[in-house]
């Protein structure tokens, strides 16, 4: 069969196949060259990947079935297991393929399995330029969609986040579509079903690898009465007059609506039966977290803060994630290009219809955060290959031709630079030595049931690596699912404990996770059961054998968030860095002189000088800082001293300046002072970068 096939094919095609494949082979290489230098790492890579990983080795120590509880994030009493573990199961079927031809350990293919999902997107994106335009704008879509800087981010050896499941099914979705809209006959025929539960198959698998996977459905529910309005103003124009043929709008619909509701229907009743989710849901979920009404936590995250795309600094930060060349082609070419469809009075496909659309809306997704440029960075890709694709077969002039051409290569090899500086710069998300040690520590030192509390950012790090239980983690928990303290009350909780100036308080919110009383296990086992069908293990609401704090060094930055959260007031430690030493007169200055340490007899002396603030060189009250291996913690009690507390690293290359709530916190007399002066708090671990307590409660 396949001997025929190239026989019937000319030399000319046999050509243009094998450079196809030869520019896919360069685009899959890249993809791993790229995104190789994170694979050193011990482990998976900084804090959301190791949720799917830990998920993914339960699924293979227990025989390729996940507990329908999860007793380590957010106890007590843990939470429901998630219904969508698509990607945990694709990542232990990896391993066990693997494992047919190598001895390769489990945290290896955890570290490869997003790579190899990259590489596994460059056939779908690659098929669906094609169908959007011809072979040479499928290769440009598969090179502009896997090459990206923001999937780079989100997508190096070792990082197996979910970024990797959005992207490689949402372009195979959006083909599997197409395929099944181009192949529907009426009466439909086996062949024509077939598509449609392909599509039916893919969508069920996105939806079941991610929770909000509905998304690409729901533009083609926007697209149906978008094609519509669109025929009807193609129409005018062509026609140039208001007298409207509706005979072949009609058909088309049929074509397109039957098999899009098939799809609808039949993936929704799966999502049911099964428990996983459904588009109205999804839906509404998606709607809330656009306009803003999300869980509390999304306000301390970068890139969900706002931004405006229609100024030079909001376009250049969306075409530094996702490419110079296919921003400008989707925002210029692509609407110039229909428009000289339009004038030409060439018919637009519905796909063309359906990719503006997609541009359009995924484009406006990025002002509620940089974060959507991912989605965007698809409709970018694709639009760039539909507009070279077309360019080149509607332009007819062979010097205007190899000019674009020449233009569109020099944007390819600036975007192919841009990612391997990317890849190369994508350092630093790997947990430091101070990390692994302490966790390390608590492996083999804290009881099996003991509890671990601290910032929410590293929960997953530390159940994923220590199975021990955590008190919040970055799964998003919301009402009804993470019961009786859900991720905003958790967050407010730990904030609070850190910011306060009173470890009483402090100890008081920790005895709230020390163990449910029965009334609250009772109405938390009641609302699981009620919502999710699942029944709480018997031990669930049991207090921790053991209660740990972490007060690390990151959480100096975060403090404002925590005291944010916690008091209500957000409050920065001042950071300011070396400038310079003069040491005739023994001063050390930083910050543009804004802070001098002065050499008086045997002790250093802070001096702030900020006149436009009206501090004129006035001594700070306390000074803490490090000489020759000791610690020197001085009070001054001057009348003028400026009430607050200066903490000088042991580099001398940055200073702290605290005022009194942050000095007074407990995170501070943790962090800073080793816990000098908690009664509650026992410091049983210290390195450079942590301090480990056990509480006593």
């Amino acid at each position: 069969m396949s001997l025929d096939f190239l026989k019937k094919m000319s030399r000319n095609d046999i050509a243009k196949t094998i450079i196809v494949l030869a520019a896919l082979g360069i685009v899959a290489y890249l993809c791993i060259v790229i995104r190789s230098p994170t694979l050193n790492s011990p482990t998976v890579l900084d804090y959301d990947p190791w949720w799917f990983f830990r998920h993914a080795q339960e699924i293979l120590e227990n025989g390729f079935r996940l507990p329908g509880w999860d007793k380590l994030s957010y106890y007590p009493p843990g939470r429901p297991m998630e219904a969508f573990q698509g990607w945990p199961y694709t990542i232990a079927i990896m391993y066990k393929v693997a494992r047919i031809f190598s001895t390769i350990a489990f945290v290896e293919i955890g570290k490869w399995s997003s790579i190899i999902m990259v590489v596994l997107a460059i056939p779908p994106a690659y098929f669906l330029g094609k169908t959007l335009s011809n072979k040479w704008g499928g290769v440009l879509t598969a090179l502009f969609s896997v090459l990206t800087t923001t999937f780079i981010g989100v997508s190096m050896g070792g990082y197996c986040d979910s970024d990797v499941v959005v992207v490689f099914y949402s372009l195979l979705l959006v083909f599997t579509v197409f395929l099944a809209l181009k192949k529907w006959t009426w009466p439909p025929k086996k062949r024509s079903l077939l598509y449609v539960a392909l599509a039916i198959l893919v969508n069920t698998m996105f939806v079941y690898s991610w929770g909000r996977g509905w998304y690409i459905l729901l533009f083609f529910a926007v697209f149906m009465p978008t094609l519509l309005i669109f025929r009807v103003i193609q129409e005018i124009i062509g026609q140039r007059r208001f007298k409207i043929s509706l005979s072949p709008i009609i058909a088309e619909a049929k074509q397109v609506f039957i098999p899009l509701i098939i799809i609808f229907i039949a993936t929704n009743i799966i999502g049911v039966v099964f428990g996983i989710s459904d588009f109205y849901n999804s839906t509404i979920g998606g709607y809330l977290f656009v306009t803003g009404q999300k869980l509390i936590v999304n306000i301390s995250v970068a890139e969900l803060q706002t931004i405006d795309i229609f100024t030079q600094a909001g376009f250049n930060q969306v075409a530094g994630r996702v490419g110079m060349g296919p921003a400008i082609f989707t925002m210029l070419g692509l609407p110039l290009l229909v428009i000289l469809k339009l004038y030409k009075k060439v018919k637009i496909d519905y796909t063309e219809i359906f990719l503006f659309m997609w541009a359009m809306i995924t484009f406006y997704l990025i002002t509620r955060g940089v974060r959507f440029s991912l989605m965007f960075s698809l409709a970018a890709a694709a639009s760039m290959g539909y507009v070279v694709g077309n360019v080149m077969v509607l332009v007819k002039n062979k010097a205007l031709l190899a000019t674009f051409f020449g233009i569109v290569v020099i944007l390819s090899l600036m975007f192919v630079n841009d990612a391997m500086i990317a890849g190369s710069q994508m350092g630093g998300m790997q947990i430091s030595d101070n990390w692994y040690n302490m966790l390390d520590w608590l492996k083999e030192n804290a009881d099996e049931d003991a509890l671990i509390t601290t910032w929410w950012d590293p929960g997953h790090i530390i159940a994923g690596y220590t199975g021990l239980k955590v008190h919040a983690d970055g799964a998003h928990c919301p009402v009804g699912t993470c019961v009786p303290y859900n991720h905003d009350i958790r967050i407010q909780d730990m904030g609070r404990i850190m910011s306060t100036s009173d470890e009483d308080e402090s100890i008081a919110i920790l005895e709230k996770y020390n163990g449910l009383d029965a009334e609250t296990c009772a109405n938390s086992r009641t609302t699981i059961q009620k919502n999710f069908g699942v029944s709480m293990p018997e031990d669930a609401c049991d207090p921790p054998s053991e209660v740990y704090v972490i007060a690390s060094a990151d959480l100096i930055q975060k403090y404002y968030w925590m005291s944010y959260f916690g008091l209500g007031q957000g409050n920065s430690y001042f950071q300011m860095n070396y400038q310079g030493y003069d040491p005739n007169q023994g001063i050390i200055t930083y910050a543009g002189g804004q802070l001098s340490l002065v050499r008086q007899e045997d002790k250093w002396v802070p001096v702030m000088n900020i006149p436009e603030q009206g501090i004129r060189n006035l001594i700070i009250k306390e000074v803490l800082y490090f000489e020759n291996g000791e610690t020197r913690h001085f009070v001054f009690n001057e009348t003028s001293a400026i009430d607050g507390m200066i903490w000088v690293d042991p580099s001398y290359g940055v200073v702290i300046y605290m005022d009194p709530s942050i000095r007074d916190s407990v995170f501070t007399r943790m962090f800073f002072f080793n816990g000098a002066g908690l009664d509650n708090f026992e410091l049983v671990y210290s390195n450079a970068e942590i301090r480990l307590f056990k509480a006593k409660l």
